[in-house]
């Protein structure tokens, strides 16, 4: 009844604009799998309606969202009240912005609310983002989670910065685990295994950041710093006695958040019809199963007519103390990521590939959108894991799929 409904919803819908800084889509995804997964079916269902409200008001910017979902699959919780993203579950209603902008004297601008925060200049992945919290409910769809956030930035001739203070832990969203889209090789655990997932509380402190930048000629430099609590979690597992009453082993899953403090650099240069990026970050914790970190990042980017081909190399000089699948922002780690988008007259293309250097798994990716048109557009595409499945993207075998989608936009 729903999927009809919100249907609906989305062919009664005026084509137009409905307002002046009014925008928003309402869409239906569908996912077909190569295999059924634990009693999963062949098949699941996605719907979203998304709007978005921009108003000027004087000299400051108020901006806000509200995104409704209806999902088939056990990846969405019941209608709660979770503004701060912080249960376990996906909610059916959230609110993705709600940040108004205050200018201040000079070039100096001060913003407050739930936004988005992105520094990382290696779009692939950088060491700069990767600890910043993810909605990985779909594995494949790379979903940043915003934050609840005081942010002041500012420029005085070529120098730029940003002061961040995150006042609320906005962790990491994780799939269930034993679902087909749990990144758990098959076969690391007995079969029919079951997770008891404990919807326990993150800390309440997030983190605060400073990042400075300056540009000189070709050059843009920066340098970032960090402390806090990491929004990743790591998880704990148990076997409760009291929980062993069938013939399968029921394991207890915690989350717990350590402490994390880091520091990076970044460099970037125009060089001829090329865009040369460079990270690095040196990222400490007193946790013993966290541990530091080195990672560095080197990326290379092209643009072809409305396209770009961007290719990121990555990688952690110092071994994490337990399996980085565990850790999630270094699951991949070392990887070869190539990501090729393009603009074309009649819609936008995709390919994308993920390729984990040290066990051999990876993910292809490809999407085409047809825009039918100005407000209606027709997407599909498939992902695909593969290679060993004690790599994170290996694991997600059972996840291989076509995806294909309906949009209608306002």
């Amino acid at each position: 009844m729903r999927p009809l409904l919100l249907l609906l919803v989305l062919l009664v819908l005026p084509c137009s604009a409905l307002a002046e800084g009014f925008s928003g889509y309402a869409e239906l995804k569908g996912f077909a799998y190569g295999e059924r997964f634990a009693g999963e079916p062949y098949g699941a269902g996605w719907g979203t309606l998304y709007n978005k409200w921009e108003q000027r008001l004087g000299e400051s910017q108020f901006t806000t969202s509200l995104r409704a979902e209806w999902i088939t699959s056990p990846q969405s919780s019941p209608l709660v009240f979770d503004p701060a993203d912080r249960k376990l579950r996906r909610p059916p209603l959230s609110v993705p912005e709600l940040w108004l902008r205050v200018p201040l004297a000079g070039s100096h601008d001060l913003e407050v609310g739930r936004f988005q925060l992105g520094w990382g200049k290696t779009d692939g992945y950088s060491p700069a983002d990767a600890f910043l919290p993810r909605d990985v409910t779909d594995p494949f769809a790379d979903e940043k989670l915003p934050l609840w956030a005081v942010r002041l930035s500012g420029q005085e001739e070529n120098l730029r910065y940003q002061a961040v203070l995150v006042p609320v832990t906005t962790p990491w969203r994780l799939p269930p685990l034993g679902s087909r889209n749990a990144p758990i090789a098959s076969g690391a655990l007995p079969a029919g295994t079951t997770f008891h997932e404990q919807d326990d509380a993150p800390p309440l402190p997030g983190f605060a950041a400073l990042r400075l930048l300056a540009t000189h000629g070709d050059w843009d430099l920066g340098v970032w710093a960090r402390s806090g609590v990491r929004p990743a979690p790591i998880l704990a597992f148990s076997l409760d006695p009291a929980l062993q009453t069938g013939p399968v082993p029921v394991i207890s899953v915690a989350r717990r958040y350590p402490r994390e403090h880091g520091v990076g650099v970044e460099v970037s240069r125009v060089a001829g019809p090329y865009v040369v990026r460079g990270e690095a970050a040196a990222l400490f914790s007193t946790d013993p199963e966290l541990g530091d970190a080195l990672i560095g990042t080197l990326s290379v980017e092209r643009g072809f007519g409305d396209g770009t081909l961007l290719v990121t190399l990555a990688g952690n000089a110092i071994d994490p103390p337990v399996d980085p699948t565990l850790l999630f922002d270094r699951g991949l780690l070392p990887a070869l990521i190539v990501a090729w988008n393009q603009t074309e007259e009649w819609g936008a293309w995709k390919l994308v590939w993920d390729c984990g250097l040290k066990r051999g798994d990876g993910l292809l990716k490809a999407e085409v959108g047809y825009n039918v048109t100005d407000t209606w557009k027709v997407t599909v595409g498939g992902d695909l894991p593969y290679g060993s499945e004690r790599g994170p993207l290996g694991a997600l075998h059972g996840a291989r799929r076509l995806v294909a989608a309906l949009r209608r936009s306002w």
